[in-house]
């Protein structure tokens, strides 16, 4: 081999090296663990373990079937006015409505900025409906009081976390009791809504719900 080949040889290394890095650096975030295992190795969610944790629902975070998980940040927590301590001690009276929070939060799925395409409603684990749309170069989630995507999502053995910035909170409008039979079995997932009109009524967020 003349030195002018070997030193080609070299620059095409180089360039693959290169360009390995650059596919590695681009890929999604991905965890080896369930979607809890994720959340809690990773710090910017301690405060949300706290509340899944005080109310019973860890299960609905390491079920097998595949969920993406609207994922607060401490960041979120720390924007609720009066702060957060009634969900992380809730009282048994206020449990329920605060499991009904976690369980909006969550979506059957895998969904991602390319599955929503300009614009997707499903049903949450909490029943009721909720539009996921784009925004930037990630998601947002709900309405008026819901949320935007905060930084990278991450991939998990059985779903995908997407960090926002605030407390998304539910808009009650399909039932006059959205918190009674809420829990879904393990590994059960809502079914995806239909389209709907501009939602109705008033808004009835759960008592235990800190102001937003």
């Amino acid at each position: 081999m003349t030195q002018s080949t070997r030193h080609m040889t070299a620059k095409f290394r180089t360039f693959l090296a290169a360009a390995a890095l650059v596919a590695v650096s681009s890929a999604p975030a991905f965890a080896a663990g369930t979607i809890y295992d994720t959340l809690k190795s990773d710090p910017q969610f301690s405060t949300l373990v706290k509340v899944i944790d005080a109310n019973g629902v860890k299960y609905q975070y390491t079920a097998k079937s595949q969920r993406t998980v609207f994922a607060p940040t401490n960041a979120a927590f720390d924007k609720i006015k009066g702060g957060y301590d009634d969900m992380t001690s809730p009282a048994a009276a206020d449990r329920q409505n605060v499991q009904a929070l976690l369980l909006y939060q969550i979506v059957p799925g895998r969904i991602t900025p390319a599955s929503v395409g300009g614009g997707k409603t499903v049903n949450t684990f909490q029943k009721d409906p909720v539009t996921i749309s784009p925004s930037g170069d990630g998601l947002h989630f709900g309405g008026e009081f819901g949320a935007t995507q905060s930084g990278p999502a991450i991939e998990a053995s059985n779903g995908i976390v997407v960090p926002v910035d605030t407390l998304p909170t539910p808009v009650f409008s399909q039932t006059d009791d959205t918190t009674s039979g809420i829990m879904p079995k393990s590994g059960e997932t809502p079914e995806l809504a239909k389209p709907l009109a501009p939602a109705s009524g008033t808004l009835q967020a759960p008592a235990s719900s800190p102001a937003q």
